[in-house]
């Protein structure tokens, strides 16, 4: 049995859970695995059963573990969405952690991008095209709503071409972040038609198999959407002075 350290400051419920995330992590309890019993565990951290109770709740939401009813609490046999739910339980809304948030996205979404370029099906790349052609339509409509949700798919399509399930929840909670900030966006006068030809010309170069120039032209893609949105941004935040 694994050992911990006694927890003696308030709020130690988030000492268990930072101990016990660690030793998932760390692979002492295995995917599907047991976790010892709230008893079990209240004493390795001499803790009360109810702080453990409270940890196992953050560590449920996080899911990091499941709970099987007369049966007991188990790691998750999929971890991944967990790295989905740290990320946006740890973004801000606020101008900073939108800048680095779009900062993360773009390595990924050139990689992305490459990836899709090089693996995607035949089924893979008509949702693609498919997709783009559904922004430029929403554009040219200057319908913000269905340019956001084809946009949406659109970008989930090319995470799906990818063949990497880690990489496309990542992604995927990236976007879970991002939902709100496609309206501020597309707000910019002429900014949905550009982003618009910039999918069709992404989706042409996927199914070229050209994937150096997938990856260049979504870096111009992300890279765009960046200055438009602090842009946006930039002209809601009160003056000093």
């Amino acid at each position: 049995m694994a050992t911990f350290r006694s927890v003696t400051v308030t709020r130690s419920y988030e000492q268990v859970v930072e101990q016990l995330l660690g030793r998932i992590r760390a692979g002492d309890f295995l995917p599907g695995s047991r976790l010892p019993t709230e008893r079990e565990l209240g004493e390795l951290f001499g803790v009360s059963r109810g702080v453990i109770r409270e940890a196992i709740k953050v560590l449920i939401t996080l899911g990091a573990v499941e709970s099987r009813q007369g049966s007991g609490t188990y790691v998750a046999a999929d971890l991944t969405p967990m790295v989905s739910r740290a990320l946006v339980l740890s973004a801000r809304p606020e101008p900073g952690s939108l800048r680095e948030l779009l900062e993360m996205r773009l390595p990924l979404e050139r990689f992305t991008a490459r990836l899709a370029a090089e693996r995607r099906t035949a089924a893979q790349l008509r949702a693609i095209t498919n997709t783009a052609a559904e922004t430029i339509t929403a554009a040219a409509r200057d319908d913000w709503d269905a340019f956001g949700r084809s946009d949406h798919r659109f970008h989930g399509a090319l995470y799906a071409a990818t063949g990497n399930t880690l990489l496309t929840t990542v992604m995927n909670a990236i976007r879970e972040i991002q939902q709100n900030t496609a309206a501020m966006i597309t707000a910019n006068p002429g900014s949905m038609p550009i982003a618009a030809e910039q999918h069709r010309a992404i989706a042409e170069a996927i199914a070229a198999g050209a994937a150096d120039r997938a990856e260049c032209l979504m870096g111009e893609h992300i890279a765009y959407a960046m200055n438009a949105l602090m842009e946006t941004v930039s002209t809601v935040q009160p003056k000093s002075g």
